[in-house]
């Protein structure tokens, strides 16, 4: 195993944390309480929702980069009786997805035992290659990683608009494995969403380690991932069980 191929969110960049303290500040930001009559957690959950569905259609190309940015907000202040479709809402839409680009990416929380793995990794460089594979705006990606202060340990940075396939498709691992000169068995991708990291992998042929944190489990026919772990620093046992010492 020479190159490790590293999902971002919920697996190395804690997307869930950092991006409940931007939406916090954004609610503050915009008077959202007083616009939708709710409280953040409310208008939170609405927004998660949304938010999920939208980033669904996305990938599956039903809908682009652009108007999934705009779309999430002005659906959920929708959803509290506002006219999407006004003027107002769609200005204040784009002024909230800007805000959240820009605060998102300051934002430096990681997931437990992350930076440590990625240190562990960097002193043993010799033995691997790193990489970051992302459905991710290269725009909140890249910027973020910098801030969080883990973009040095990497080799090369997937994004799937720049490959033009998005995860779970065998040809965005394709793509980045060509450009890598890699073959699949030479190969480890590491990721917190079944079915878009492991899922994914699995038709690619690559072997996966599927970072079930959270203690899913899943249903009796489902493909089974070449390793599971629930801490990150269990990938340390599977790595040297499994690359050769030089």
């Amino acid at each position: 195993m020479q190159y490790l191929l590293f999902d971002l969110d919920r697996t190395l960049w804690d997307f869930d944390g950092n991006a409940e303290r931007t939406y916090r500040s954004m609610f503050e930001r915009f008077e959202l309480q007083k616009l939708c009559g709710v409280g953040f957690e409310t208008f939170h959950e609405r927004y998660r929702t949304i938010n999920d569905a939208l980033w669904e259609a996305y990938r599956n190309g039903t809908i682009t980069k652009e108007l999934l940015a705009i779309r999430r907000f002005s659906f959920t202040l929708e959803a509290f009786g506002r006219d999407p479709n006004s003027i107002e809402i769609i200005r204040l839409s784009q002024q909230m997805s800007d805000y959240y680009v820009q605060e998102g990416t300051r934002q430096t929380g990681l997931m437990p035992g992350a930076r440590q793995l990625l240190q562990w990794l960097y002193e043993q460089r010799q033995l691997y290659r790193l990489a970051v594979i992302t459905n991710g705006f290269s725009e909140a990606q890249l910027p973020k990683m910098h801030t969080a202060g883990i973009d040095k340990y990497f080799d090369h940075f997937f994004l799937s608009e720049n490959l033009g396939f998005m995860k779970p498709d065998p040809q965005f691992f394709d793509a980045a494995l060509s450009q890598m000169n890699a073959a699949p068995e030479q190969c480890l991708v590491i990721g917190d969403d079944y079915k878009v990291d492991i899922l994914g992998a699995i038709k690619a042929g690559i072997p996966q380690v599927w970072y079930n944190y959270t203690s899913q489990t899943l249903p009796a026919d489902a493909q089974k991932p070449t390793y599971t772990i629930r801490h990150l620093d269990e990938l340390k046992t599977i790595l040297n069980t499994n690359t050769p010492k030089k």
